[in-house]
């Protein structure tokens, strides 16, 4: 459209509502309260009306043409950041005609993406089965390992005792976070009690204050593969330690999904591993590159 014509049919859109869609006193423009409002639930909208178009035409997916659509995935940063390239590179392939995106946020934003239907689906960890008006589909059980910088007295001393740990100095998740709370509950089993140095509400944070030696931390496998192969943290082998974070796809009830996105959610979903001997972390001394492409994207036929 012209700029011109773009402009007459937000104004007669904002006669038609009432109501002021866009803020024309800043620049770039942004959309009001109301406009944000109207454009989310738009969205979802149209998504299902793309989804039913797509279903009219086409058919059942075994009928052989060719995928095509637009996929739109919302994830937590972790998830976008270690597995989302992998699985949008198998999804190219697999559906060249179609394309994709995704969005990184907090859980909150990733949740309210999913129910405003601004997304297909959503991608996070510690999944709510529980939700009212969301679908939860468990994903896989991603190992946490505990890591320091080599610099800390415990990365010298092999593998060691969880009674070792009893008041070490610990970078921890934010209180309110489910993670801390699943690490909380392991220690507490591993009867033991840390020293909390500081509380930080994401991953990079608690990575990098590893790094500089403020203390140990439980950080995910996949999240730090690269420091351990640059040597800037160890891992710690700790007995009895088997830490694992959940992750999960979350989806509107009773919202069909266009072919293109089931095509995605297909390729997540065969792509999982749910067998407790995959998922423990390599030894140190091992590839952590080759031991993380066979066991976080392999097609294993096990199921939990």
């Amino acid at each position: 459209m012209t700029q011109s014509a773009a402009s007459q049919s937000v104004q007669h859109l904002e006669d038609f509502l009432s109501v002021q869609l866009i803020d024309r006193t800043k620049r770039p423009f942004v959309l009001t309260a109301e406009g944000q409002k109207f454009y989310d639930g738009l969205s979802g909208v149209l998504r299902q009306f793309d989804s039913l178009v797509d279903e009219v035409r086409m058919g059942d997916t075994s009928s052989g043409e060719e995928v095509t659509g637009h996929v739109v995935v919302a994830s937590i940063y972790s998830i976008g950041l270690s597995y989302m390239p992998t699985l949008e590179e198998k999804f190219q392939k697999n559906c060249p005609s179609a394309s994709f995106a995704y969005q990184l946020a907090h859980p909150h934003e990733v949740y309210r993406m999913v129910e405003q239907g601004t997304v297909d689906f959503g991608m996070v960890s510690y999944p709510d089965q529980n939700h009212p008006s969301l679908l939860t589909t468990l994903w896989r059980h991603e190992p946490m390992i505990l890591v320091a910088s080599p610099r800390h007295r415990l990365s010298t001393l092999g593998r060691i005792s969880p009674e070792a740990l009893s008041q070490v100095g610990l970078v921890a998740f934010a209180s309110n976070l489910r993670i801390r709370q699943e690490i909380d509950k392991e220690l507490r089993n591993l009867g033991v009690t840390m020293r909390v140095v500081v509380e930080l509400d994401n991953i990079d944070s608690v990575k990098h204050a590893a790094i500089v030696n403020s203390g140990v931390a439980f950080l995910p496998m996949l999240t730090v593969q690269s420091e351990l192969a640059s040597g800037s943290l160890k891992r710690i082998q700790c007995d009895r330690l088997e830490l694992t974070r959940p992750l999960g796809i979350i989806q509107r009830r009773e919202v069909t999904l266009s072919r293109a996105a089931r095509s995605f959610m297909d390729i997540v979903m065969k792509n999982r591993v749910w067998d407790q001997e995959n998922a423990k972390p390599p030894e140190d001394g091992k590839s952590m590159e080759a031991d993380v492409a066979q066991s976080e994207l392999s097609t294993p036929e096990k199921s939990s």
